[in-house]
């Protein structure tokens, strides 16, 4: 086996787990807006989408580092499992009362977190043509 074998599989599997991600994200940012906006009921399902999806993150860094995409590029690929961890905190302390500004930063942290998770997308596409 070389470390083409792995390095190429790799990086299309970074491809494809972000991609993926993208797409959780936007059901993400659906469900919210028709909780807020249309029906509270919605709420459930926010709640258990993000528990289906939040764990696509889990294997970005392992991914980014068996396709040898350098240092920068895995610590961008575990900058997720950083941002769902903060959007827990931040949603509690605000339905706590401890953090009044914590569901604005809930869904600005969701933002970034879209952001991020494209040049995730975007930087392991790229890379699976490139020279090892």
């Amino acid at each position: 086996m070389t470390r083409r074998d792995i390095v190429v599989p790799a990086r299309t599997a970074l491809t494809w787990l972000a991609v993926l991600l993208v797409i959780a994200l936007f059901v993400q940012f659906f469900t919210a807006g028709m909780a807020a906006m249309t029906n509270p009921e919605w709420w459930s399902y926010h709640q258990a989408w993000v528990a289906v999806f939040q764990w696509l993150v889990v294997p970005l860094p392992i991914v980014a580092w068996l396709g040898a995409l350098g240092w920068r590029s895995i610590g961008l690929a575990a900058m997720p499992i950083i941002q769902i961890a903060l959007q827990y905190v931040l949603v509690h302390r605000a339905l706590e009362g401890r953090l009044a500004i914590g569901v604005g930063l809930h869904a600005v942290n969701a933002a970034l977190m879209l952001v991020v998770v494209t040049i995730i997308a975007a930087v392991s596409f790229r890379a699976r043509g490139a020279p090892m």
